[in-house]
């Protein structure tokens, strides 16, 4: 045989089957994986293992990278966290199919919703391209990563509709157009559709996102669609709230109208109640006797939130007042916070949110420690509690947190803290939500709400806490779960797992060397754009279709990423594995 281009050898291998780990070599050539075994063979490069593992690179399901590839070929930092596959277009957002029109409502929408630097999106987001097709065909060769794109609900409602997309009026003629859209794009190589009626899913001016005004029969009309095509995908969430019979059924059904397994967000451990996780998974069960499949993403930590005022998201969902005061312009929303009247009854409103509802973390602003700010004039207040400041100063907690954020003209960063929370017990319930036959790794949301968030992290958090730590799981496991448990529920072909003409997608990990690094805020953005930023040391190596992207902990400029496209990439995953196929209307119709 040839010689290998690059050798890997004294490794511990997880291969990502779940299979006990192993000492041996793994071999590439021409970006296949050419040789996994104990046997000593040559390559034109080596790298020697010794002392760390050697995996397959993690899938991420449900990210929103569909600007940042545009200028950030390696989706930098959450690749140093082991991701080496990306899906895009989740929550029926995406950019593509666009015209110049309904650009202009895309991307400020995405600046709010998504939580991305509205600067960044309008400076840096290179978008010549209005097909799916000329878009993939644009970022071929121009990618370290290995990403493919679902078309977005809300995205061919603003194509079609232009600004009348949040509304409900729409026509029988212009669903048909959205079908024959997306027919165009699922041949053309979209991974899929997805869509989105959760809450607090709320554009720039304050409104429903497109998608939440779609009825339930548009959203099924559409999802038919895709089952005329194999290899593709299905992404939807329905609904943050606690999930009633009414809910499941309507989730059920998007599954069977487009005969496509799918996860949605969010399991948020954590945050919310084992009591609100446990009815989320139950949706699985609802689903699997009426012939559907679906599993809730969870993602691996304990989600931990950076909360601000200024992108409104969930606040702009509170009762009452809240909602109006997100409406109009950034300076109009400061001059509110500052209205002494107005903020009496902001905190009346916030509380009424019933005790056992999911955003009431939210609203017990006596928790909060203030992480960053920008005023110097709050520096003063920088790791410290707000039912520490407000006893100081004589306010109630509320007044104490709206000075600051108002001085901050709404950029004060501030976390929940929960002084009796049990970090052992969290991280065994996140093992046990990771384990569950109806959950699946993800829901991270890398690449959105960048003020908010740097859950990309969770894996490493992970391979830390719950692996190393607690051993609550085993390694070989948890990697089964960021990789080949995914590709198979997906549909990626030769993705996922360590073996002879598998896609080398290969991460060297020193597990024992493993750290998540402290939480930066970073202006690294086109425009100045600022973002949080979590970085990782461990990661020693991580490998795209047999090229590292990070050598020795560093980036590389090598661009070996794969543009994802739909049957050449992907195939059909099975719904049949768990679901009652004999209680599934449409196949039953199909008889």
């Amino acid at each position: 045989m040839a010689q290998h281009d690059l050798v890997i050898t004294n490794a511990k291998i997880v291969d990502g089957t779940g299979a006990p780990a192993f000492e041996g070599t793994v071999a590439v050539k021409d970006g296949l994986i050419s040789y996994v075994g104990t046997d000593k063979v040559a390559g034109q490069r080596e790298i020697d293992a010794a002392g760390r593992l050697v995996t397959p690179g993690f899938i991420d399901m449900h990210t929103h990278y569909d600007a940042q590839i545009t200028w950030d070929p390696w989706l930098q930092p959450h690749t140093r966290h082991g991701v080496t596959t990306f899906i895009c277009g989740n929550c029926g957002f995406g950019l593509s199919p666009v015209t110049p029109e309904s650009l202009s409502y895309l991307v400020p929408m995405l600046a709010k919703v998504e939580g991305i630097p509205h600067q960044s999106l309008v400076h840096g987001a290179k978008i010549p391209w209005h097909t799916t097709g000329e878009m993939l065909d644009y970022l071929d060769g121009k990618v370290g990563v290995n990403i493919g794109f679902m078309t977005g609900h809300s995205t061919l409602r603003a194509y079609v509709m232009g600004h009348d997309a949040v509304s409900d009026n729409i026509t029988p003629a212009q669903i048909e157009t959205m079908k024959g859209l997306l027919h165009q794009s699922l041949s053309e190589g979209s991974l899929g559709f997805s869509s989105s009626h959760i809450e607090t899913h709320k554009d720039h001016e304050g409104e429903d996102v497109p998608s939440l005004h779609a009825s339930h029969e548009e959203l099924i009309s559409l999802a038919t669609v895709v089952r005329e095509y194999e290899g593709t995908m299905t992404g939807y969430v329905h609904t943050g709230k606690l999930l009633d019979e009414t809910a499941m059924r309507k989730m059920a059904e998007f599954s069977l109208a487009a005969n496509r397994t799918y996860a949605w967000p969010l399991l948020t451990p954590g945050y919310a109640s084992e009591e609100f996780s446990r009815n989320k998974m139950s949706a699985t069960d609802y689903a699997r006797k009426v012939g559907a499949e679906l599993r809730v993403q969870s993602p691996s930590y304990p989600l931990r939130s950076y909360i601000n005022m200024k992108s409104g998201l969930a606040y702009d969902q509170f009762p009452g007042v809240w909602n109006a005061v997100y409406r109009g312009t950034h300076e109009e929303r400061v001059a509110r916070f500052k209205d002494q009247s107005l903020r009496a009854q902001l905190e009346a409103d916030a509380l009424l949110i019933p005790e056992n509802d999911n955003a009431r973390h939210m609203s017990l602003w006596h928790t909060f420690k203030i992480n960053s700010v920008k005023s110097e004039k709050n520096q003063k207040y920088v790791g410290r509690l707000v039912r520490d400041i407000a006893q100081e100063e004589g306010k109630t907690p509320f007044n104490a947190l709206m000075d600051i954020v108002a001085e901050d003209g709404l950029d004060t960063i501030f976390v929940p803290v929960d002084e009796s929370r049990d970090e052992k017990a969290l991280w065994k319930f996140v093992s046990d939500c990771l384990r569950d036959s109806r959950t699946m790794w993800g829901g991270d949301d890398g690449g959105a709400h960048l003020d908010q968030l740097e859950a990309y992290c969770h894996g490493t958090q992970f391979l830390i806490h719950a692996v190393r730590e607690y051993g609550f799981m085993s390694v070989e496991e948890a990697i089964h779960e960021f990789t080949q448990a995914i590709a198979e529920f997906v549909g990626l072909k030769q993705r996922g797992v360590l073996a002879v003409g598998m896609h080398a997608d290969i991460n060297v990990i020193d597990l024992d060397r493993l750290e998540v690094m402290p939480v930066e805020l970073r202006a690294d953005f086109p425009a100045g754009g600022e973002r949080l930023y979590t970085d990782a040391v461990g990661f020693d190596y991580v490998i795209v279709n047999g090229e590292p992207i990070i050598a020795d902990g560093a980036y590389t400029s090598a661009l070996p990423g794969t543009v994802l496209r739909a049957r050449r990439d992907t195939y059909t995953a099975d719904i049949s594995k768990h679901a009652d196929l004999t209680q599934n209307p449409y196949l039953l119709a199909a008889e």
